[in-house]
């Protein structure tokens, strides 16, 4: 007959091996379930991305995301708040010297803000999707900043920042299925690290 005292710590380390062979999601979260990610993405942005030459820019999300749904096929969901850090151009045109004669121009937009996010990863290595809104309820220390400088029609259109949709409905083709792991995942001008 097995010892009471040691009945009991056996009990709870095979049902934690279990948990952790079938990826099954603890009722109380730990760090085995959150990833620390950082998605950047490359290039200028705007109506006429791409016709300015030597502009460009990166657009980027970091932080901790936590698992929060992980199914039998591989598919799994994960949430948090990461911050935004973004210096971008926006190519656009402008008067030269009359409207009808026009000369491409760019606007830069420094900004910093905290986004919500969510990532999905699909079953059968179907790679990964990311949303981000911007974040409701912010800290003190979470205030928006954005700064624009540059060509007026090109800045109208960064004016949009942080609700400018373009860190989001992101998709990663290489992503395989179930849990995040470290590892470094790109498509076109997008980068997915996972520490």
């Amino acid at each position: 007959m097995l010892n009471a005292r040691l009945f009991l710590p056996l009990v709870l380390a095979v049902v934690a091996a279990g948990a952790a062979a079938t990826g099954a999601a603890s009722p109380h979260p730990t760090r085995a379930f959150q990833v620390r990610v950082a998605l950047v993405a490359k290039g200028d942005v705007g109506q006429y991305a791409g016709m300015c030459d030597g502009v460009g820019g990166t657009d980027s999300l970091g932080g901790i995301l936590e698992l929060s749904d992980l199914d039998g096929d591989g598919s799994a969901r994960y949430a948090g708040r990461l911050m935004r850090v973004t210096e971008v151009d926006a190519c656009g045109t402008k008067p030269a010297p009359t409207e009808d004669q026009v000369a491409m121009c760019h606007a830069h937009l420094s900004g910093r803000t905290p986004m919500d996010v969510t990532l999905e990863v699909y079953a059968d290595d179907r790679g990964a999707w990311v949303k981000s809104e911007p974040a409701q309820n912010l800290l003190p220390s979470e205030v928006l900043k954005k700064e624009i400088r540059g060509c007026p029609e090109p800045g109208d259109w960064l004016a949009a920042y942080p609700k400018d949709g373009w860190m989001s409905g992101l998709g990663l083709e290489d992503v395989p299925s179930g849990v995040l792991l470290p590892g470094t995942y790109k498509t076109e001008n997008l980068t997915l690290v996972v520490y």
